[in-house]
This record gives structure tokens, sequence and C-alpha cells, in this order.
């Protein structure tokens, strides 16, 4: 499958597993989150385990090539930066990465929550160098996310969301408690 169009099935894919969890998420959801007719995604796709393995997968893999472009700056305000300006423009392409990884907040009542918070500490490593990170810092990288998603998902249904990008940068930088 082209990779514009894999990528397009991952991302609606994530969206809808963010939303609905995964007992909940239907093959046929997916499908009209990303255009397709179910049996056009099946062609793309073996079963919605597969397509769900693949989201984890491909969000997993994100997540670690934002850690990693941040991995040689010293943990303090300049890493931070350039992490939530990594977020931001992940925000942006892959908004159901986003809404999946966002969905840990919130109890799904099945085995997403589980899987996708295996996922989470990558997110804290791109801030602090470790997954272990003090409660108090915890809350504010948790609050940084939280808004440059919300925020990155409200700029996407305006007339120029990329005129946001600046302010939702200060808006999570400004969460970590940075001013």
């Amino acid at each position: 499958m082209p990779h514009s169009d894999r990528s397009a099935i991952i991302d609606g894919a994530a969206t809808v597993f963010a939303r609905h969890g995964y007992d909940r998420a239907s093959v046929q959801a997916v499908a009209d989150a990303t255009g397709y007719s179910k049996a056009g995604l099946l062609h793309h796709v073996s079963s919605k385990k597969d397509l769900y393995q693949s989201v984890l997968a491909e969000c997993q893999a994100q997540m670690e090539r934002a850690r990693d472009r941040v991995a040689d700056l010293p943990v303090g305000p300049t890493r931070d930066r350039r992490a939530i300006e990594i977020y931001t423009e992940l925000a942006f392409a892959l908004p159901g990465h986003v809404s999946l990884l966002l969905s840990t907040i919130a109890p799904m009542g099945d085995k997403v929550r589980e899987e996708v918070d295996a996922i989470s500490p990558l997110l804290f490593e791109a801030f602090d160098g470790s997954g272990q990170v003090p409660e108090r810092r915890t809350i504010r990288v948790t609050g940084a996310l939280v808004a440059v998603g919300a925020l990155t998902l409200a700029a996407r249904e305006t007339d120029d969301p990329a005129s946001w990008r600046d302010e939702i940068v200060e808006a999570g930088y400004d969460t970590l408690g940075h001013r």
C-alpha cells in the first residue's frame, strides 16, 4: 500500500481506537473515518487486530523518533521547547496518534489504555531523558501535552490552523513552568 494511504489508515484507525477503545471499534468505523469502504480497507489490512497492532507500532515509532530528536539536548528549557515543538508538529500531522496518546488520561474500559500506557514513558523521555519523572514534573508535562494536543485539534477546525502553531507552542512551554 502506498505510504500516504497507509499513514491515513493508521492515523484514522488511531482516532477510532482513541474514541471507542479496541473492543467497541469496528472495521466499518475505521473505513468510515478513512474514506474507504469496508472491503477497500480490508484490501489494505487483514483484520482489526492487525490494524490495531500497526497503530500501536506506528505510535511507538513516532514517539521514539520524537524522543531521539531531542536526546542530544541537555534536560532543561531548551530541550522542553524543542520537545513541545516536535509534539506540536506531530499533533498537526497525525491527530489520530495524539488522540490515542491523550486517551490514556481517561479510562477506555479495555486493553487500549494498558497497551498505549506502555508507550507513554517515551513522551516523558523526550522532556527528561528517562521515564522516571517526579510527580510535580509529571503534572506539568502531562498538562503541556494535553494543552498542545487539544489546541492542535481545535486549530485543525479553523480556516488557518498553521496560524495557531506558535501560540500552541508557547502555551505548552508556559504550562511546563517556563516564561
